[in-house]
């Protein structure tokens, strides 16, 4: 094999490894995620959110519904375990719900009901609310940083092979 081949080669290896380390990236800064205590784990987050104020924590799942205020918004998670690069699993799986505050508004259009998110922040208290019949205790989240996941593609019922009949001219 030529200089040049082994080169082009080499430089192939090398885009595709950084190609590979950026898809495994985390999605909160590396700097953030050093804060956060791994040690609390969502079940006892959950059960007594005082005695964690002040941690900073790494929660994510399914937004449930983004409630607009004056100066805030306030946006009802149901929680979901975080995968190596942060992103929430899909499926059944759920330790319960939790609520994210962060100043000014976002946008209940795009922070809709089923999109995937993922946050780091601090843990500032608990909020009491009615869940159908039960007063349920959500743990509040203070956002310092927030991942929305991109929105999921649905699988089309359309065939995925299309025939055609086509003309070509040539010149």
């Amino acid at each position: 094999m030529s200089n040049k081949k082994r080169h082009v080669l080499l430089f192939i290896l090398a885009a595709a490894a950084l190609l590979l380390l950026a898809g495994c990236a985390h999605v909160i800064s590396k700097e953030l995620l050093q804060e956060v205590d791994t040690g609390i784990s969502f079940a006892q987050l959950s059960k007594e959110p005082e005695a964690y104020r002040g941690k900073t924590v790494l929660v994510g799942g399914d937004i449930i519904e983004t409630q607009n205020l004056p100066e805030k918004t306030l946006i009802v998670v149901l929680q979901r375990p975080l995968g190596h690069r942060g992103e929430p699993a899909s499926g059944d799986v759920s330790e319960g719900r939790f609520i994210i505050r962060t100043t000014g508004f976002l946008d209940p259009a795009i922070y809709s009901p089923e999109r995937r998110l993922t946050v780091a922040g601090t843990v500032v208290g608990k909020e009491v609310r009615p869940l159908g019949e039960i007063e349920y205790t959500y743990p509040i989240i203070e956002k310092r940083e927030l991942y929305l996941w991109p929105k999921e593609e649905t699988a089309s019922t359309e065939p995925a092979v299309r025939f055609g009949v086509g003309v070509g001219v040539g010149l």
